[in-house]
């Protein structure tokens, strides 16, 4: 019986590993595409190291919010430092519906198909969790949402000896003044709340 050589496998192209993110900062709101390794949980890429955030094909509100239509900036990457990042969202289907519109290359199915990737793998679950209503106040925002702890664990304690500066937070409302000084509200199913912006948390209960 003839043995054929093993035919070399087909090299397939690399699938897009980039979604949409939302930025927040104490006087910016940006928009626009996060490179990801995959698979990696959005929580663990932005918190493996300190430094920066490279953004593409970036969108900044004028006045700081989002719910506004966000205008292009001078150029197209930017690279935004970690520490003065407030929240990190995962951006409404409205937005990812606007920019699937202009950028054909992925389309409106391909970003939500990223998008909920990054956003399920959040979920951790070689670990039972119990998940917390909090309110949560920084120097710009106050977010309502819900946080995973690990059963039995304490707020308190958790918070105080995490060793992530972002913490991630579901279901989430988002109060704070806009640029012109009118309140303005933003709702995200996902957002990362740096620990080092956290001034007070009040448990709300469920």
């Amino acid at each position: 019986m003839r043995i054929e050589p093993a035919r070399p496998l087909e090299t397939l192209p690399l699938a897009h590993r980039e979604f949409l993110v939302e930025v927040y900062g104490p006087l910016f709101g940006a928009i626009g595409r996060l490179a990801l390794p995959a698979p990696v949980r959005l929580s663990d890429f932005v918190n493996e190291r300190e430094g920066f955030l490279r953004l593409t094909d970036v969108e900044f509100a004028t006045d700081g919010d989002m719910t506004t239509t966000p205008q292009k900036g001078p150029l197209t990457e930017y690279l935004i430092n970690k520490t003065g990042i407030e929240l990190v969202c995962q951006p409404p289907a409205e937005a990812i519906e606007r920019r699937a519109e202009v950028d054909p290359d992925y389309g409106k199915s391909l970003w939500q198909a990223l998008n909920k990737m990054a956003v399920d793998a959040n979920a951790d679950l070689r670990v039972p969790k119990d998940r917390h209503y909090v309110q949560v106040h920084t120097h710009r925002f106050t977010v309502s949402a819900y946080l995973h702890l690990a059963r039995g664990a304490s707020l308190d304690a958790v918070l105080s000896h995490l060793p992530t500066k972002f913490v991630p937070v579901t279901d989430a409302t988002a109060h704070f003044l806009s640029g012109t000084g009118e309140p303005s509200t933003i709702e995200r199913k996902l957002m990362l709340v740096n620990r080092d912006h956290i001034l007070l948390v009040a448990p709300r209960g469920d």
